[in-house]
């Protein structure tokens, strides 16, 4: 059964009520396409209009005047939205008329079901056209913005991957010896030393090197790497 309306009347009406034409369902629906598109194409690249159906009992006097579409919000979102239609002739009603907006972007999606902790590889993610409107977190267009990365969570495939999905993956591990490399002066000293916490690729990490003893701070350069600037 078609999406029953609520429909505001300045008066009661019934097909008896007058022996004039009806208001055609489609001008109004027509109506409220016309101000939802109108309105989503000045916030939104290609946006989609879905028309919700007014129920085919609803009987209206066919408005002298053109029909006027409005909301009660300045902008029109996604997602589902609702579109008032009026006429503001002598004889006013006004119909509510349900319309769906749609973004359809592309988006990193898990390309299987995969484990947490899993280090994502180019395989495991593709991306697909997907409703915007529908998500509630963040999304990615770029596969290359997660592939290495490591899931903070178990996902099911076709699960949106967004920034917040994963974390880079530890190439660096506590306690790990690992290769000290020193500039100075543009010259390059290589020493021991041992990791006092994990660390990701970029990321900096503090390293007692082996022979001073000494706490060093450093960047992770490469597994099992750091680099230091003396």
């Amino acid at each position: 059964m078609p999406f029953l309306l609520s429909v505001f009347f300045s008066m009661v009406i019934t097909l008896d009520a007058w022996a004039g034409p009806l208001q055609s369902l489609n001008s109004i629906e027509h109506a409220a396409y016309e101000y939802a598109m109108e309105k989503t194409q000045c916030a939104y690249d290609l946006p989609q209009i879905v028309m919700g159906n007014l129920d085919s009992r609803l009987r209206l006097q066919a408005c002298e005047e053109p029909l006027v579409a409005f909301t009660h919000k300045q902008l029109v979102g996604l997602g589902n939205q609702t579109i008032g239609v009026k006429c503001p002739s002598a004889k006013p009603w006004t119909v509510y008329v349900p319309v769906k907006v749609k973004l359809l972007k592309p988006v990193v999606v898990a390309a299987k079901a995969m484990s947490a902790k899993h280090i994502l590889k180019a395989t495991d993610v593709v991306v697909k056209q997907v409703d915007v409107g529908e998500l509630r977190q963040g999304y990615l267009s770029d596969t290359a913005l997660v592939v290495g990365q490591q899931l903070k969570y178990a996902m099911a495939m076709g699960t949106v991957i967004g920034q917040n999905a994963v974390k880079p993956e530890k190439i660096v591990r506590r306690g790990e010896m690992i290769t000290l490399i020193a500039i100075a002066g543009g010259m390059q000293v290589k020493m021991n030393g041992t990791a006092l916490s994990d660390a990701s690729l970029g990321q900096r990490i503090r390293v007692k090197n082996s022979s001073s003893k000494r706490v060093i701070v450093g960047v992770v350069d490469a597994p099992g790497i750091v680099r230091v600037s003396l």
